[in-house]
């Protein structure tokens, strides 16, 4: 295990290849984090900044770089923040932007997920106003042009969950609140027609992926940890789940059960395989095949914590 303190707060949050994407706070404002890793190394760090805090929340690499995505030039708090704007960007091999695109929808938004296609990219993310939440989604090109965005809501709250893909379909699936919390899946076509919408479960789900053509949910209920498929569930007392990767012969869970940084291993019918503790006073934020990166409180700081396991 390694641990990184780069600010006052080193959090990342997605990971393509070996690079990680993340947040750093510098003693004045957040930077969006891009560090490569070798094991539980890193070897390389770059940050992109402006004016008033940046964050970077997922990563997708291409045959010709990365793009990255999250929010820019906000003023974060402890509520989450305001006058943020939807970032996307374009960097080539080295981390160097190519391009930078900065989008306004409702005044406080940004982007969580994304799915390259051979010519574009779709992003999803949430946005707010003083009326509520909401999400969006939408279709940028490599060339940056923003083909098409559709809003959803506004509720009293919304948190996205992901982006996935299933049958050549966009399933925007979100966590939204209006008596009560309950997770829906938001169906389009590729121009951004929506073609259908439904519920899945009641909860809050902080992640979903697709896996052997199914939506799986990753959350909490209460105060339990939860994984929901259409086919079984699985709860865990006194946990939370931030991250799901599906991998051969299964699925790994990775977050927080008892306040220790935990991964567990599914088969495709949710029983589970194993379950791994890691480190103490934390949680993790992002799997990788054989490796998980999350964070914990160390002498006052949050630091960014890097296993294998």
């Amino acid at each position: 295990m390694r641990t990184y303190s780069l600010g006052g707060e080193t959090v990342p949050t997605a990971l393509a290849g070996n690079l990680v994407t993340g947040s750093v706070h510098d003693g004045r404002n957040y930077r969006i984090m891009l560090a490569r890793i070798n094991g539980e190394e890193i070897i390389k760090t770059r940050f992109l900044t402006g004016e008033n805090d940046w964050e970077g929340h997922s990563i997708a690499k291409l045959k010709d770089g990365y793009l990255i995505v999250g929010a820019c030039e906000g003023r974060a708090n402890p509520d989450g923040g305001d006058g943020w704007k939807a970032y996307v960007a374009r960097l080539d091999d080295g981390l160097n932007a190519i391009w930078e695109r900065k989008l306004r929808i409702l005044g406080n938004e940004a982007v969580h997920s994304l799915l390259p296609a051979d010519d574009c990219a779709f992003i999803a993310g949430e946005t707010a106003n003083g009326k509520g939440r909401g999400f969006f989604i939408g279709r940028i090109t490599g060339d940056s042009e923003v083909l098409w965005l559709r809003k959803l809501g506004p509720w009293d709250d919304a948190v996205i969950s992901g982006l996935v893909e299933r049958d050549g379909r966009l399933i925007l699936v979100g966590s939204l609140k209006e008596e009560k919390w309950k997770v829906k899946a938001f169906e389009f076509n590729g121009d951004g027609k929506l073609m259908k919408e439904r519920e899945l479960a009641e909860g809050i789900a902080l992640t979903a992926v697709e896996m052997d053509g199914k939506i799986i949910l990753g959350g909490y209920k209460g105060s339990d940890l939860w994984v929901w498929s259409e086919d079984w569930k699985l709860t865990l007392p006194n946990g939370t789940v931030t991250s799901l990767l599906p991998v051969e012969n299964g699925l790994l869970v990775g977050g927080e059960v008892e306040g220790k940084a935990t991964v567990l291993k599914l088969d495709p019918k949710g029983g589970t395989i194993w379950k791994r503790e890691l480190w103490e006073r934390g949680w993790v934020e992002v799997l990788g095949k054989g490796i998980a990166l999350g964070v914990k409180e160390e002498e006052g700081k949050t630091v960014m914590v890097v296993e294998r396991f």
